[in-house]
C-alpha cells in the first residue's frame, strides 16, 4: 500500500512533465515523417602536377580550387537542367566542397530530393571544377582530373529520426520544467498536495510494538 501511495503521489506531482515528453517525442516522429527526404552524393577530384610542379604545390592548389569552386563563374557551368538547382544561389546551398589537409584531393558533396539527382549534380560540379582548371593550366602548371565519381545513395541522409525524437523529447522535458516556474502558486500547490498527504499519513501512522 505505500508504495501504491508513493507511487500515486509521484504520478500526481510529476504528470505534466510525462505529457510534455511525450508530446515532444510524438512532434518529433512526425516532423520526421512530414519532413522530405535528403540524399546526399559525393565526387572526388583530384589536383594533378604538371613539369615543375611538387606535391605541396599541388596540395596548395587543391585548397586554392576548393576556396573558389562555389564562385558563381563556375557554378553557373554546374546547373543542369532537370535538377533542383535552378540558380546560383540554390546551388551553392546545396552542395559542399572540401579539401583534404595533406593531399591533393577536393570533394564535392550534393544533396537533392532523389538520389539520382544528387549523384548528378555531385559530378556536374565536379566537371566544371575540372573544365575551369583545364582553362586556367597553363597560368597554374596544375590540372585537375576525376578521381571518383559520385553514385546515387541508397539511403537518405536525413532527415534524422533518433535526433528528431531526443530533440522533442528535450523540448518537452523543458516546457514540463517551466511549468512550475509559469503555474499560479495555487496550482502547483494542488499537484503538490497527494504528495503531502502521503507524506502526513506515514508520520501519523502508530510505530508497530
Amino acid at each position: 500500500m505505500r508504495l501504491t501511495r508513493k507511487v500515486s503521489a509521484a504520478i500526481g506531482r510529476w504528470w505534466p512533465q510525462g505529457c510534455a515528453v511525450i508530446m515532444g517525442v510524438c512532434l518529433g516522429l512526425l516532423y520526421t515523417a512530414l519532413t522530405e527526404r535528403v540524399y546526399t552524393a559525393q565526387a572526388y577530384v583530384v589536383v594533378v602536377a604538371g613539369s615543375g610542379s611538387n606535391i605541396e604545390q599541388t596540395t596548395n592548389f587543391a585548397q586554392a580550387f576548393t576556396r573558389i569552386a562555389t564562385q558563381p563563374g563556375i557554378m553557373t557551368t554546374a546547373l543542369r537542367p532537370g535538377l533542383p538547382a535552378r540558380t546560383v544561389g540554390q546551388l551553392q546551398r546545396s552542395v559542399r566542397v572540401s579539401a583534404s589537409p595533406d593531399a591533393p584531393l577536393i570533394s564535392l558533396t550534393a544533396t537533392a530530393p532523389q538520389p539520382t539527382q544528387a549523384s548528378l549534380q555531385a559530378n556536374a560540379l565536379a566537371q566544371a571544377l575540372i573544365t575551369y582548371a583545364g582553362l586556367h593550366a597553363a597560368d597554374t602548371g596544375v590540372r585537375i582530373a576525376s578521381l571518383s565519381q559520385a553514385a546515387p545513395p541508397e539511403e537518405p541522409s536525413g532527415p534524422d529520426r533518433l535526433i528528431n525524437v531526443a530533440v522533442g523529447g528535450a523540448a518537452g522535458l523543458l516546457v514540463g520544467g517551466l511549468f512550475y516556474l509559469v503555474a499560479p502558486p495555487s496550482r502547483r500547490k494542488a499537484h503538490d498536495e497527494p504528495a503531502a498527504r502521503a507524506r502526513e499519513r506515514s508520520e501519523k501512522r502508530p510505530v508497530e510494538a
